[in-house]
């Protein structure tokens, strides 16, 4: 299991930020959460920063800053040049799981405490594998040919869910792995929040039926969001 003891570097504000510190100013590697909802240079900075740290990916701690984190990677690596998608890929996914962070989804519509750690382990545990594949990418001189780009996307989605995310399922209880069935495949109240386009078919316990749902439809919709 890949440790993720850590502290998340954003704050609420500057004054909170101040207050909590006691330095008068950011420290490289943390932002305020406007920046990251902005999007601006000061996020983008600290991005830059964490990749470069050998600690950086505990500087990432909720559903919603590893999903802006995966966005800002995609857009560096199209703007490199490089031909994978998978950091693509995961922000659509993590976009749909961040909603976890909300209070009142968690307690009024996922209304299953198990399911709601196992969706923030989840993605913690494939962000922690992520990272230093997507830090060795970033800093690497080669671009890799379209044709090994694709492989490396598969080979890469086919390790977080047969071998990171794999154990994490097993775990689930019935009655927790009912609920987020309903989830992905958006049945019951959820259909309201998940699109068809993007509803999970097959078998959610069969790691292959997984990746392929992010190799396709996943897939598919980071190119018409992009």
């Amino acid at each position: 299991m890949i440790s993720l003891e850590g502290t998340a570097q954003e704050y609420r504000s500057l004054k909170y930020y101040q207050k909590q510190t006691g330095a008068t100013i950011l420290q490289e590697g943390t932002w305020l959460r406007k920046d990251r909802r902005k999007n601006n240079k000061r996020w983008k900075a600290a991005n830059l920063f964490n990749l470069s740290s050998k600690k950086g990916v505990q500087n990432y701690q909720t559903v919603g800053q590893i999903c802006d984190f995966y966005q800002w990677f995609d857009s560096e690596r199209i703007r490199q040049g490089r031909h994978f998608k998978s950091a693509g890929i995961a922000g659509v996914a993590a976009r749909q799981l961040s909603k976890v962070d909300n209070g009142f989804i968690c307690f009024f519509i996922v209304r299953n405490s198990e399911v709601v750690r196992f969706v923030n382990e989840g993605s913690k545990q494939v962000f922690a594998f992520a990272f230093p594949l997507m830090k060795d990418r970033y800093f690497s001189k080669e671009i890799m040919p379209l044709s090994e780009a694709v492989l490396w996307d598969q080979n890469n989605g086919i390790q977080e869910q047969c071998h990171v995310l794999e154990p994490l399922y097993l775990k689930l209880s019935p009655k927790a792995f009912h609920r987020l069935e309903k989830m992905a495949k958006g049945k019951g109240i959820f259909k309201f929040g998940v699109p068809k386009r993007v509803r999970f078919t097959g078998d959610l316990f069969n790691c292959e039926h997984r990746f392929n749902h992010g190799a396709t439809k996943l897939l598919e919709e980071y190119i018409n969001k992009r």
